[in-house]
């Protein structure tokens, strides 16, 4: 990854959902394991929306600071699901090339249909959670659309940089 903000927050929950991996293990049908999925659904999914939006961001820094502010209010700092649909958009916003390139590697991957319904899976468990909704999704569920979403992000991340 070129991208080392990126790199570090995928590490940092990784991480933690190693952490979290063994208190489901421990508690196994225990009331609290709800809990820790609903958490894991919020962090993996803040987790590949931050690395999609830092990679694209970063990528475009070094201009004035006119343009440094407008990227950050209108990416950086926006709120944004980490769909296909928003990262191809926002590719496309800055070039063409970079999000016909996108859907390329993603569509050539030998995983891809795989690829596309964990990040699917991913952002509409927290969608789900966020507007009341039960997750799902197990705990294993997630970390497996986490993991698949993480090889989106290193598309991305090779294509801007």
């Amino acid at each position: 990854m070129n991208n080392q903000d990126a790199q570090n927050n995928i590490d940092k929950c990784l991480e933690e959902l190693q952490r979290i991996y063994h208190l489901v293990e421990g508690h196994g049908t225990s009331p609290i394991v709800p809990y820790l999925t609903n958490y894991s659904v919020v962090r993996a999914c803040g987790s590949i929306e931050f690395c999609f939006k830092t990679i694209i961001s970063d990528s475009l820094s070094g201009h004035s600071s006119q343009i440094a502010n407008y990227i950050d209010s209108t990416i950086r700092n926006s709120s944004m699901n980490p769909s296909r649909d928003n990262i191809g958009g926002t590719l496309k916003k800055f070039d063409e090339s970079w999000n016909l390139e996108f859907k390329e590697q993603l569509n050539s991957h030998e995983h891809s249909d795989r690829l596309k319904l964990s990040l699917n899976s991913l952002n509409s468990s927290r969608n789900s959670f966020a507007h009341g909704d039960p997750v799902s999704s197990s705990f294993e569920d997630i970390r497996n659309y986490f993991n698949d979403s993480v090889i989106i992000i290193g598309m991305l991340d090779s294509i801007v940089n």
